[in-house]
């Protein structure tokens, strides 16, 4: 192994517990086909040229960086986003932290202050779209080590629950060990505490809110075949698809296109699970803007993206009450920037949204 990589973990362990023992879980490669280093959150990679010309604190600093990408699960929250833009947003989301912890980052590391406290998600979000060739360049574009997504990572781009599991338990260890020699920096504790809280996954959550407003019963039309043989015609459990099930976009100008469509992404394979007949896609700002119906057939949802002026919600509710009054079911996705809800209509409503607030009436995901 390399001996200046030696010595920068070492010095880590020494001076930063918490960093060094996590370190220590990453697979050194040494590989100089790469820019600078990246991490997956198995290995380590590097290219020991580049290593070479950094300054010894530059180094420490470096191995922080990428175990924070580890930290921050980072390895496995990319999804379908664009890689080279995705390294950005978590290259902002955690080079504050580290210059709170007083590590010294190689030269071009990512930092402006106008996205402390963000995370990787809502930074990407407000980062410009990338120019054409992005996909061609190298995925760090901070200087300073790249992230990769984890091997295992699932094809929704989600980590394995015990992955994500074994890792929460060595981070927490690490932390707590880093606690009793006095040396866990201030500034992680929010971080390690929204690590532990509990999450809820708002693609199961909506899943289980259509299946739960998709009756079942038994039904005498289709007996029940195992019984047959035995001169018994019983009922069988029969479970109908949903009629009808609405879907209304808050295309207001705080949102953003990419934001939208990845959210209906999601969506349109919940609902080709569920497997309604048809599909209402509404797009409202303050008044309604376009629709369009959907079958199993036609999706994946697709957005028009008219609208971007305020918000309002009972515009769209509304409208589907007039026009589509058999809906089983309403998914509303909004930031909940207005206070205009309307009256409760008859149907449960599910509001997906990505900013904390508070409604009057449906069951509320913040993702």
């Amino acid at each position: 192994m390399n001996k200046l990589f030696t010595n920068a973990r070492s010095q880590l362990i020494l001076t930063q517990p918490f960093f060094g023992t996590l370190c220590l879980r990453l697979k050194p490669v040494e590989d100089e086909t790469i820019e600078t280093g990246a991490t997956d959150g198995v290995h380590l990679l590097y290219n020991p040229v580049w290593f070479e010309k950094l300054q010894p604190l530059e180094r420490i600093g470096f191995l922080a960086h990428e175990v924070m990408h580890v930290v921050l699960m980072h390895i496995g929250r990319r999804q379908e986003r664009q890689p080279q833009k995705w390294n950005v947003a978590c290259d902002y989301a955690e080079n504050y932290l580290l210059k709170q912890s007083n590590f010294i980052l190689p030269k071009g590391a990512l930092l402006d202050d106008q996205y402390n406290d963000m995370s990787a998600e809502e930074i990407y979000n407000l980062l410009p779209a990338p120019p054409d060739g992005w996909e061609s360049l190298p995925a760090d574009f901070g200087a300073c080590g790249g992230v990769l997504d984890h091997p295992e990572t699932l094809p929704n781009g989600e980590l394995p629950g015990s992955v994500e599991a074994n890792l929460t338990v060595a981070i927490n260890q690490a932390a707590e060990a880093a606690r009793q020699a006095g040396k866990l920096p201030g500034g992680l504790e929010s971080v390690l505490g929204d690590l532990n809280d509990p999450k809820v996954c708002w693609k199961h959550v909506l899943a289980r809110f259509l299946r739960t407003n998709n009756s079942s019963d038994f039904s005498w039309q289709k007996p029940n075949r195992r019984f047959i043989a035995d001169g018994l015609y019983l009922p069988s459990m029969y479970n109908p698809v949903i009629e009808e099930i609405a879907v209304v976009s808050d295309t207001s100008g705080s949102r953003t296109d990419e934001e939208l469509n990845q959210d209906l992404a999601e969506i349109s394979s919940i609902i080709l699970d569920v497997n309604p007949n048809k599909v209402h896609f509404v797009e409202v700002d303050t008044e309604v803007q376009n629709y369009t119906e959907y079958t199993r057939e036609s999706l994946p949802i697709k957005m028009s993206m008219t609208g971007r002026g305020g918000t309002c919600f009972s515009p769209g509710i509304e409208y589907i009450n007039q026009n589509y009054p058999n809906v089983s079911a309403l998914v509303y996705l909004t930031d909940l920037g207005s206070d205009d809800f309307g009256e409760q209509p008859s149907y449960p409503v599910l509001w997906i949204t990505t900013d904390k607030g508070e409604v009057p009436y449906g069951e509320i995901i913040e993702i």
